[in-house]
């Protein structure tokens, strides 16, 4: 009856060192996850000034370029290639902030999707024993 009882105790310790270390490498993996999408959302916000700067500097010469113009039709014809080119810049910076913000989403859910994964493994085995 006693090797029951310390069978049973050593056991129940062995399952609760298991539940802290699980908890500890939980918690390690959000912090991980954590520090890449803060990464993520400082390149993001970098990527998203430099766009705005951009435009700016756009602007202003788009602005120069209508003050260039000598006639009406040139004006129409300036304003016409100013707002195709806006509109596949604006496509393209779009573009470019989707990707860079699933990246960002990709690499900050691969800690916790290891963790989730190794531990569906380890506690799917004695299940299966």
């Amino acid at each position: 009856m006693t090797n029951a009882k310390n069978k049973t105790a050593a056991d129940a310790i062995k399952g609760y060192e298991q539940a802290v270390a699980y908890s500890k490498e939980s918690i390690d993996a959000v912090m991980k996850s954590n520090a890449i999408f803060v990464k993520g959302l400082q390149d993001i916000n970098t990527v998203l000034f430099g766009l705005a700067q951009a435009s700016l500097e756009d602007s202003v010469a788009a602005t120069q370029r209508i003050f260039d113009c000598k006639t009406v039709s040139d004006v129409m014809d300036t304003q016409a290639e100013l707002a195709k080119a806006g509109y596949e810049k604006a496509l393209d910076d779009s573009r470019k902030v989707s990707e860079l913000s699933v990246k960002v989403a990709e690499a900050a859910s691969q800690p916790i999707t290891k963790q989730v994964n190794a531990a569906v493994e380890k506690f799917s085995k004695p299940m299966a024993a």
